[in-house]
């Protein structure tokens, strides 16, 4: 079965790299990724939905503060969870 790729903003992933003081070296460290991976995500622009989940695990982040929807509009609206 094919995986699927989820769409990254590489401005996005270049913010929280930058919120939480982290170089691409550090990140591979945190995700475990190598460090080739992270330029191909930055260039690319896509990853599985694992990287995905390393990404935001290593970044302390939500998927959404990486992830492009496209098709859709920007969100105009940070909603809190339900309870």
């Amino acid at each position: 079965m094919a995986e699927h790729k989820v769409r990254i903003d590489r401005q996005r992933l270049e913010v929280m790299m930058r919120l939480r003081k982290l170089t691409n070296s550090a990140l591979a460290d945190r995700t475990g990724m190598h460090y080739n991976a992270i330029l191909r995500i930055k260039r690319e622009q896509s990853t599985s939905m694992q990287g995905l989940e390393s990404l935001c695990d290593a970044l302390e982040c939500h998927p959404f503060d990486l992830i492009v929807a496209e098709g859709y509009p920007e969100p105009f609206l940070a909603a809190p969870a339900s309870p």
